[in-house]
């Protein structure tokens, strides 16, 4: 596993580097290394679109947490894999939990809701251009053989979930994304319907793995 994991990796910097070539950018003197981007959106009962942060001039009071991570407008990153979970935990909460799934223990009001998630999907749209119609979210759904509360053999002991967020709920993207941290984005969370209970606190992130190639975009 260990080796095709590396060989793997291998690829997707050689295609980083072809993919930003192809784009008119040089990597002659970039910096390349692996990395990641995180966008969180706070969900509200009278929402059914979000749009997600991704760069560093478009965050606002309302969706940067202290968990966000977000792109220098002089950067390019090129994704290769994109993880979509809950989140619970106030936005200044560096502690907060991740899940990959509605946990009823996490979420006991809104747990039943948030599937308004999963049927849901992710869209891309870059300098007015869709690069992304619809994301399938269903694919990040990820329900672990071991659960925070349940299962439970005596009250002495608490399992918590079995979770290798390396692994669970995150999806390979093919052909590679690059996001472009001088273009103009609205990257939306789309759901079928506006969930109608939530506990309070109750994002959706978006983690974008993959190698970020410093100071190469237009903008100095």
């Amino acid at each position: 596993m260990a080796s095709a994991s590396q060989m793997g990796s291998r690829l997707v910097f050689e295609n980083a580097k072809t993919l930003i070539r192809q784009l008119g950018y040089n990597t002659d003197h970039a910096v390349l290394t692996q990395s990641y981007l995180r966008g969180e959106v706070l969900l509200n009962t009278t929402q059914a679109s979000y749009q997600v942060p991704l760069l560093v001039n478009t965050a606002t009071n309302t969706n940067n947490t202290v968990r966000t991570k977000l792109l220098n407008l002089q950067d390019l990153f090129v994704v290769s894999n994109i993880s979509i979970f809950l989140v619970s935990g106030a936005a200044t909460n560096g502690a907060s939990k991740n899940y990959t799934y509605p946990n009823v223990t996490a979420f006991p009001t809104g747990a039943a809701q948030l599937y308004n998630l999963y049927n849901g999907n992710l869209s891309i749209v870059a300098n007015n251009q869709q690069i992304l119609p619809a994301w399938d979210i269903l694919k990040h759904y990820f329900v672990p053989q071991t659960q925070n509360g349940v299962g439970i053999t005596a009250q002495t002991v608490f399992p918590i979930d079995q979770v290798d967020f390396y692994t669970d709920a995150s999806c390979v993207v093919e052909p590679n994304i690059v996001l472009n941290g001088a273009a103009n984005y609205q990257i939306n969370i789309n759901l079928p319907a506006a969930p109608s209970t939530l506990d309070a606190n109750t994002f959706v992130a978006i983690k974008w793995n993959g190698l970020l190639a410093q100071n190469c975009t237009s903008v100095k």
